[in-house]
């Protein structure tokens, strides 16, 4: 197999372990974190595990910045030219970074960069970059490959549920779920992404109850086919092992990653959320 028919970029908010960006050769530009005074960037001054720990052990909220478009315009500055750029990305809805990605793909004429609004979070957004990364590998036309990633964000499932909606709504990402705010002392948020957006979907009374709800909810809508699986969690990884063994018995299984929800995410959704991402094995 010769080079990669174009070079795969995305965000730090799509969560992939860093071993897999670099298997792929995906380029990942990070979103910044501030936790008190300091400034991070998410997956390379601070990784997941080191992220919950300073926020579970402090009282400081911590807050992201989306990359600017001159982060994104060094990034694409410094890949071959002789390739276009897929720039893969975490939904407008929920950031400015894709628009950050858009004006610097339109300040280098001289590059062909395609920039993706995913309307997805997380893995949502992983996922998608390493089917774009294994289609460069297989030298799919760039405007091959970008129609397709568009096909498969519309087919994405999102779910998850979260210890406290107290991040979300501080943080400003709560979407339509804003609805549950103050009904929720003693249940259990369900929720989803719809058009890049967080959405309610359900209101159950425990944790185990909430795992299995997202479990069911994505068979419902796979059903028999075989589906890539992605589980991120915030530090409770026993909690995402044990929604992976009920999706094992439900769902054919073609693919898995299960991994940390990293600092961008956590911001926003805080310790104790639980991620699934599914999609029809391609």
């Amino acid at each position: 197999m010769g080079e990669p028919s174009f070079w795969v970029v995305t965000d730090s908010a799509a969560d992939l372990p860093v071993q897999v960006a670099k298997q792929w050769d995906i380029h990942v530009v990070p979103l910044w974190v501030q936790i008190g005074t300091r400034e991070y960037r998410d997956g390379v001054d601070l990784d997941a595990p080191a992220f919950y720990r300073l926020i579970t052990q402090g009282d400081q909220l911590p807050h992201t910045t989306q990359p600017s478009p001159t982060d994104f315009e060094q990034l694409y500055r410094t890949l071959s030219p002789t390739r276009p750029i897929l720039s893969i990305h975490l939904s407008s809805q929920l950031s400015g970074t894709f628009q950050s990605a858009r004006l610097a793909a339109s300040s280098l004429p001289e590059l062909d960069i395609h920039p993706i609004d995913t309307q997805s979070a997380s893995l949502g957004v992983g996922l998608l970059a390493v089917r774009a990364a294994r289609l460069a590998q297989q030298g799919t036309p760039a405007a091959e490959a970008e129609a397709k990633v568009r096909q498969w964000a519309r087919q994405l499932q999102v779910v998850f549920t979260v210890r406290s909606l107290e991040w979300l709504r501080r943080n400003g990402r709560i979407g339509r779920a804003q609805a549950l705010v103050g009904g929720l002392l003693h249940v259990q948020p369900v929720l989803g992404l719809d058009a890049g957006v967080v959405a309610p979907l359900e209101q159950v009374r425990t944790r185990a109850r909430a795992l299995q709800r997202l479990a069911e909810l994505v068979q419902s809508g796979a059903g028999a086919q075989p589906v890539e699986v992605g589980i991120v969690h915030g530090d409770c990884a026993d909690e995402a092992e044990q929604l992976f063994r009920q999706l094992q018995e439900r769902l054919t299984v073609a693919a898995s990653l299960v991994t940390w929800a990293g600092p961008t995410i956590g911001t926003h959704a805080g310790p104790g959320t639980i991620g699934l991402i599914v999609l029809p094995a391609s």
